[in-house]
């Protein structure tokens, strides 16, 4: 499977590429429009989900997702039941924080602050957790090599040279950062999301209510939390809603998707 982030590297080489046609066959125009194109097609399949809603929007389009409904604005998820419709919004929760290098006081005002925005909540609300183990397998090697490297220029200088000094302020550093990488606490990716949900006796109440209550959670976890919390659209949304189902089996796809 050819991720996110090799398309885009071979998006931009192509580019270049067009580019460098342009100069060395002396023919600039259809080169340069060759890689505006290309360029262009990048950006909207980077960021085409910022354009798509207000294209369907525009032009009215619902889509149909196995009997939900997605509709133009692409910001809530719906589904109709009996005489009425669910509709579902997700938010994305960005957390700047971490309990792991604070002091027990620390950590209990952050639970505590949890906790508060927990006890303010007035509608059903999920907050979903994904978490996911970091590979530095690259930068312990990159860690190490730096470190043999250094360790080559210190035994090939003399024993009253003054940069010894400096080259073990360095060979220590890098002990140091590998002693906190292997035997550290494991670091881990943190991926989270919140969702809401509301009923109506049509579609139109069902949106109204969950993007206001969508709207009461952001305001509530981002003063409580002092988290960022924005909200979902399109393929972030729905991608959101699937992983309700089916969570990214392996680190390197749950990458690929949130790239």
């Amino acid at each position: 499977m050819i991720q996110n982030r090799m398309v885009t590297v071979m998006s931009l080489a192509g580019g270049l590429a067009a580019l460098v046609i342009a100069i060395v066959l002396w023919n600039p125009l259809f080169a340069a429009l060759a890689a505006l194109f290309f360029s262009a097609s990048l950006l909207v399949w980077k960021y085409g989900y910022l354009l798509i809603p207000y294209i369907t929007k525009a032009g009215r389009i619902v889509e149909i997702r196995g009997g939900y409904e997605i509709p133009p604005t692409r910001d809530c998820i719906i589904k109709k039941s009996g005489n009425g419709f669910y509709a579902t919004k997700f938010l994305e929760i960005r957390y700047y924080e971490s309990t792991v290098d604070k002091t027990n006081q620390d950590r209990s005002s952050m639970l505590s602050a949890f906790e508060k925005a927990l006890a303010s909540l007035k509608n059903t609300v999920k907050i979903s957790l994904l978490v996911s183990e970091v590979d530095l397998t690259r930068e312990i090697d990159e860690i190490k090599t730096r470190r043999s490297s250094a360790e080559n220029k210190r035994r090939k200088l003399p024993a009253n040279s003054e940069e010894l000094i400096r080259l073990d302020r360095e060979i220590a550093m890098y002990n140091r950062q590998l002693e906190r990488i292997t035997h550290g606490d494991r670091p881990l990716v943190l991926t989270s999301f919140v969702s809401t949900t509301a009923y109506g006796v049509t579609r139109e109440e069902a949106l109204s209510k969950v993007r206001r209550q969508a709207k009461e959670v952001k305001t509530i976890i981002s003063s409580t939390l002092g988290a960022d919390v924005a909200d979902l659209f399109d393929l972030d949304m729905i991608r959101c809603f699937e992983w309700e189902f089916f969570l990214p089996p392996e680190v390197e796809q749950l990458k690929d998707e949130v790239f």
